[in-house]
């Protein structure tokens, strides 16, 4: 696939911005970046090495809006966000923005924050999130899931992450929660060491993204549709402790 700067701001939706340059992208879902109307470009430090993996993060609220308000007043950065209804938006530049998201990872790392209360005691009537599981997993042991417009979404531009290369910016898709035939749900041993590829906030830190990097793997690596991937990330996962076993779908690969 070719990237291709593009001139003028009305053309800026539906890029990336990476070391100060437009970058037309093929994510399905809408793409609006920074220099996008009303898209807030986050507060970074100065970035000079390599960016080769990507952390997903879950943010324990409702809207993309109080997202990025709790970021500032904690004074935490991340790059790309996912709305409940899959929206994509990016808050600061793939490479040149250093944002504090993932403690030992953030020199080398791309933050993706996908919005969800996280917690049942967070849904209110007429928000998007209709599910909960029981999950020995996660935090308090039970897990609101993402809509399936954010996995979806999740799924799209990680395809896009890992199948693009920019001159400082290269993710493999490498998987780093999966252990031979098992994917971890939750901390995994020498995560906290930086190396390229895929990572949930779960496997270091926090009890964020493991469901989603899962979803996206169905769907990367198994082959799934969507539909499909959504069920078995949440048949999979419903009742796992530590990982998932999915000796099943590796053997239909």
């Amino acid at each position: 696939m070719t990237l291709e700067a593009s001139p003028g701001l009305e053309e800026a939706a539906g890029c990336l911005i990476v070391d100060g340059v437009r970058c037309r992208v093929p994510v399905q879902p809408p793409l609006l970046n920074f220099e996008c109307e009303d898209v807030l470009r986050l507060d970074g430090r100065p970035r000079t090495r390599k960016v080769d993996e990507i952390i997903v993060h879950e943010s324990v609220t409702r809207s993309a809006a109080t997202t990025l308000a709790v970021l500032r007043k904690r004074r935490l950065g991340i790059h790309l966000i996912i709305d409940a209804a899959g929206l994509v938006t990016q808050h600061g530049d793939l490479y040149r923005d250093r944002m504090s998201h993932a403690g030992p990872h953030n020199a080398r790392s791309i933050g993706i924050e996908v919005v969800n209360p996280y917690y049942p005691k967070y849904l209110r009537p007429g928000l998007p999130w209709r599910e909960t599981i029981a999950a020995p997993w996660a935090h308090k042991n039970r897990y609101v899931l993402p809509t399936p417009a954010q996995a979806e979404a999740l799924a799209s531009v990680l395809t896009c992450l890992t199948e693009e290369s920019w001159p400082r910016v290269a993710v493999p898709r490498q998987w780093i929660g999966l252990d031979e035939q098992r994917m971890a749900m939750g901390r995994f041993a020498g995560a906290e060491k930086a190396r390229p590829g895929i990572y949930a906030h779960h496997y270091f830190a926090h009890s964020d993204g493991a469901w989603l990097v899962l979803y996206a793997w169905l769907r990367l690596e198994a082959g799934l549709g969507p539909e499909d991937a959504y069920a078995a990330a949440v048949q999979s996962a419903r009742d796992a402790r530590r990982s998932v076993n999915l000796s099943r779908f590796l053997t239909q690969g």
